[in-house]
């Protein structure tokens, strides 16, 4: 079976994201890396929540620009019909993060699940549900925006720095959350 990665674009000052859910700046720097092209290769589902669905949707930048065509599961409160969009299907669901994560690991099979947005990736991180994160870090200061280590609570996640690849544009660092 796949691992559980927190995946996500950051800029230096730690946002995700701008103050409006901007992202555009995620895609200024640099090509993929070979950190990128491994995420990329083996990935085989993806879960996000509501917030990231509807911002990636209506700015019509989907998971992985659409070319990663797997499995994505949306964590809501609201029941709704699976949507295909660009050639994705994605599930809803309602059941929160841990029943996203197995359906997930059950799509994705003996590749991994992608956690993409804030929420879910504190959530994830909080109850233990993430094996690693990868970090691809922007040079780029953003100053206000969605942060993606806010709200992860008192106790310390200890990790491991498995990898760095640093390229003209960006830096990959992958990590392994230690248990």
């Amino acid at each position: 079976m796949g691992k559980v990665i927190l995946h996500a674009t950051m800029s230096l000052d730690g946002f995700i994201a701008g103050p409006n859910d901007e992202m555009d700046w995620v895609f200024r720097y640099g090509g993929p890396d070979e950190i990128v092209h491994e995420a990329i290769n083996t990935t085989g589902s993806v879960v996000l929540g509501k917030r990231t669905f509807e911002s990636t949707v209506r700015q019509n930048q989907l998971p992985y620009g659409g070319t990663v065509k797997v499995p994505q599961f949306v964590v809501t409160h609201e029941a709704r019909d699976a949507v295909t969009i660009g050639g994705l299907t994605f599930t809803f669901v309602t059941e929160g993060v841990e029943c996203a994560v197995e359906m997930a690991k059950t799509a994705a099979g003996d590749k991994n699940v992608s956690l993409l947005g804030a929420s879910i990736d504190q959530q994830c991180l909080r109850i233990g549900l993430a094996d690693e994160i990868l970090i691809h870090l922007a040079p780029i200061l953003l100053g206000d925006g969605i942060r993606l280590f806010d709200h992860l609570g008192i106790e310390p996640i200890e990790l491991e720095r498995t990898k760095m690849v640093a390229s003209t544009g960006i830096t990959s660092i992958r990590f392994r959350v230690v248990t």
